[in-house]
Formats: C-alpha cells, structure tokens, sequence
C-alpha cells in the first residue's frame, strides 16, 4: 500500500523494534500500547475516505489447533484456560472494536482469514456484524471467498474475508481449475502432513512451509490497492448522527456497557490504566470526575 499512491500505515508483530527493551510492543494489539496506538491511527484517517484492512493471526481459530483449542463453530471461545486460546480471543475482541470504530468513521474495512478459521463465529464478531447490520441494512456486511493461487500464491490455499462494501467480491475469481496437475508437475509446496497417532486418530502437522504462507503475494496486494476507491464510495453501515448532537460529554454519560458474556477478554481496563497514567495527559475540568486515575475505582 506504501508503495502506491497512498498513505499507509502498518501494524505488524515483525516491525516491533525488540531492541528497544521497552515493556509494551506498540506493533501489537494484545499490548495497551499496540491497542491505543491503533485507535489513534484509525481516529486519523480521513473521515468517509479511507479504508482498514484486517489480517489476523490465525494460529489459534485454525482447524490444525482445535485439538487445543477445542473451537468449534458453536463453542469459537475455546478453552480460555489456555495463553494461546486467551490471547487470540482478546485479538478477535479487539480488532472487533477497531472495526465498528472504522464504520462509525465511514471507512471500507475488511477482515481476512484462511479457509477453516473459526474466527467468524466467535461471538464478539457475530455481535459486530448484527450492530452493522442494525445501522446499515441487510447488505452493510458482505462474506467472499476465494483461492489464493489466482493470485500467484504458491499453494492454492482458500480464503475468506468479511467486509461492509461490496466490491470485495471482486477478490473471487471462480473456480481453481489444474491446480492438482501443476501441483504434479512442478512438485508444489507442501504445508502439513497427515500422520495417524498411537490411538489410531488421523492427526495434521504443519510443515517449515506453512509458516510462508500467511505472506500475501504481491498480486493480492495489489488487487486490493486496485479496488481500494471502489471499496471506499460503496461502504455501508454508518450510523446516522442524532439530531441535534449532543456534546461530548452527555454522550459518554448515556453510553451503556457492552455485555460481559460477549466481550469476554477486551481487557480494556489495561489500555486505559495505561493511557490514564501518561505524565503528559491533561484532562479537562469538566471530565475529571468521570475519568479515575484507576479504571477499577468505577463502582
């Protein structure tokens, strides 16, 4: 996306800058400063003019790891005991949050995972769909899926991707047809391995390939760039403004809390403890007592 006509900003665990020795990776969402600078970067784009794109690590919510996991499309939460399954939820939740703030903002967002990923029925996904639903209409979120391979991949590898305009469905470009016979001829890449363990249960391992495959080709890169005006004038699911606007300040009092059982691991209290904390913070007289040094004192 840098590399075009557009301004861009990335979010990605690899440009974390280890040298740093700093407590919180900013690069990533499941770290309050990876969260809080990612709403800022989204509260900075242009208003009814830009467009997020989601790439979620899938490593938990894929069907390799539900012998750990123990997702499935009814129980996506999984075992929540586990660090992987834990941190992989709060990923979802969060992410999530980013994209209604994105519709709220008129933006075209899209969410992207591979063929098999159980993240589309984890519930805090579900309910941001239906409030999409609720402001948009019917059509505010579309569902595409497509091969990876149309797109010069390596393996032909099936994706999906969620998104609240309807030019997405360009990324679908029908049928994958010969692939068996180039996978033949020219030895392709091998990403697992099927093996049966000592209670004669067929099992998965993924290969040193696998891991190369959550790189986007070139070519879907710039599919997306292609299509990125196209996906921006035809987004939906904006909320209209009340008439009048009430300030700022009446709205933060009326706000309701999300349901718990749904927003199970935002941890949100962590990302505001930590921006509440700041030195440099100043608060204005009038939203000082709504605002505790510690999120915990709200009764």
């Amino acid at each position: 996306m840098a590399m075009t006509q557009y301004k861009a900003v990335r979010f990605d665990l690899i440009d974390h800058d280890k040298e740093a020795h700093r407590r919180s990776n900013f690069m990533d969402l499941t770290d309050p400063s990876g969260f809080a600078l990612a709403t800022l970067a989204v509260l900075r784009g242009k208003l009814d003019d830009f467009g997020v794109h989601f790439g979620l690590k899938c490593a938990s919510f894929s069907k390799m790891n539900t012998g750990t996991s123990a997702r499935s499309a009814c129980t996506a939460i999984g075992v929540e005991e586990y660090q992987s399954v834990n941190t992989g939820n709060m990923l979802m939740e969060r992410s999530c949050l980013l994209i209604l703030l994105c519709t709220c903002l008129g933006a075209a967002w899209s969410l992207e995972q591979p063929s098999g990923s159980l993240a589309e029925y984890y519930p805090a996904f579900r309910e941001t769909i239906r409030s999409i639903f609720d402001s948009g209409g019917p059509d505010a979120v579309q569902n595409v899926r497509w091969w990876m391979h149309h797109f010069k991949s390596l393996t032909p590898k099936r994706h999906y991707a969620y998104s609240n305009s309807k030019p997405i469905h360009r990324l679908d470009k029908g049928v994958l047809q010969g692939w068996k016979a180039k996978k033949k001829e020219e030895n392709g890449v091998v990403t697992a391995t099927r093996y049966i363990d000592a209670n004669g249960k067929k099992r998965y391992k993924g290969t040193t390939s696998l891991k190369s495959t959550e790189i986007y080709p070139v070519p879907f890169a710039r599919a997306f760039c292609d299509m990125l005006e196209d996906l921006k004038a035809a987004c939906k699911g904006k909320p209209e403004l009340p008439d009048p606007v009430p300030e700022a300040l009446t709205s933060f009092q009326q706000m309701e809390y999300a349901d718990p059982e749904i927003w199970r691991t935002t941890c949100f209290t962590e990302v505001y403890d930590y921006l509440r904390r700041n030195k440099k913070l100043r608060i204005p007289a009038e939203w000082q007592a709504l605002l505790p040094a510690r999120l915990y004192e709200v009764s």
